[in-house]
């Protein structure tokens, strides 16, 4: 069976990731440029370059110019932290996701059927078969983790297992390693840190802004004062909702990606469409932060999410529609939604892979 377009989507959205991954340090700089132009307009260095042992050349120039005094002096903190971000990343990884979900290691002997499945599955695309992990749950999910082939893991949930019949099992665990394999969850965990580190900045620099600008408003101008301090308070907001953004659109681009990648290995988009209708009744893993519920296959979190812009997954109809394109059908079956059905007889268009 043919899989139109999958090369054109994979091509396009692997563009599509790399451009808005570059995107994240050039947000952070403009952040950092923007708050620090208050500060110059405010005719103050952030208390925190005391902190640091830094004495940026704050004279007589003009906001912009202080500004870039100070975005000068402070990079090298800025590439230390996230350095530092990025390195708790790289080698904790794993252990932060698992410890999060309650994820413990899967062993043959006890699941022959899961181990051989994902075992074959790996065979088929000559790649390292990934740990195995099982989260006890009744909840229906399934994540992949990892950033190299020593962390590479696949979990899914014991409720997965019980609800599952093999055909969609298998197509869940191909939806997942297609994740591995055009190392989604190496950039996902990336987004993850620069997100988190963007957040941390904002924070720190909006404290101390807050500190400036109480002494400046101390003395006299306090009204410019306030009027910095609210703009700043903008850029701030505005820097970390594109960076969430940003974050969210790669990860439903890549689960449009995962599942299409899954139809090319088992070639049976069926399978697929059936899972994902069963996972959507039940999905909700509790006690998981949101950083690691964008990793599932389903994001029960993602409700209120302005028309699609901040949710971490397309709609279930709009997954479905697009496998329906690669070949699949709706099942008609008791478990289908009315709405999906109606989706379905509606001839939903495929959302353009250009999109």
């Amino acid at each position: 069976m043919a899989i139109l377009g999958l090369t054109t989507y994979r091509l396009n959205n692997n563009i599509k990731s790399a451009a808005l991954l570059v995107l994240f340090p050039l947000l952070l700089l403009t952040l950092l440029a923007v708050v620090f132009f208050a500060f110059g307009a405010l005719g103050r260095s952030p208390d925190l370059f005391d902190l640091f042992g830094l004495t940026p050349v704050l004279g007589s120039g003009s906001p912009a110019d202080l500004a870039l005094s100070a975005v000068y002096t402070w990079w090298p903190i800025v590439i230390g932290i996230a350095a530092v971000w990025v390195l708790i990343g790289y080698f904790f990884n794993d252990w932060i996701i698992h410890r999060a979900t309650g994820a413990k290691p899967a062993m043959r002997a006890d699941n022959p059927e899961l181990y051989n499945l994902l075992e074959n599955l790996c065979i088929s695309r000559g790649m390292t078969m990934p740990k195995l992990y099982i989260v006890d749950t009744d909840a229906l999910n399934a994540y992949a983790s990892g950033i190299d082939e020593k962390s590479y893991a696949v979990t899914v949930t014991s409720g997965l297992l019980q609800r599952l019949d093999r055909d969609e099992l298998e197509a869940v665990l191909a939806h997942e390693l297609t994740h591995i394999l055009e190392r989604d969850t190496r950039l996902l965990i990336v987004t993850i840190v620069f997100v988190g580190m963007i957040s941390f900045l904002a924070q720190m620099l909006w404290r101390s802004l807050q500190v400036a600008s109480f002494r400046r408003m101390r003395g006299r101008n306090a009204g410019g004062g306030i009027i910095l301090v609210l703009i700043a308070a903008v850029a701030l907001a505005v820097g970390y909702v594109l960076a969430l953004l940003l974050r969210f659109a790669i990860a439903r681009r890549r689960e449009y990606q995962a599942g299409a990648g899954s139809v090319d290995i088992t070639k049976n988009p069926d399978a697929l469409i059936s899972a994902l209708m069963k996972i959507a009744g039940n999905p909700d893993v509790p006690h998981v932060p949101t950083e690691v519920r964008q990793m599932f296959i389903e994001n029960p979190s993602s409700a209120f999410n302005l028309g699609g812009l901040f949710a971490t997954h397309p709609s279930l109809e709009r997954r479905i529609a697009v496998l329906e394109q690669l070949g699949g059908h709706l099942p008609l079956t008791a478990e289908a939604p009315t709405s999906l059905a109606a989706a379905s007889s509606s001839a939903a268009p495929m959302p353009s892979p250009w999109a």
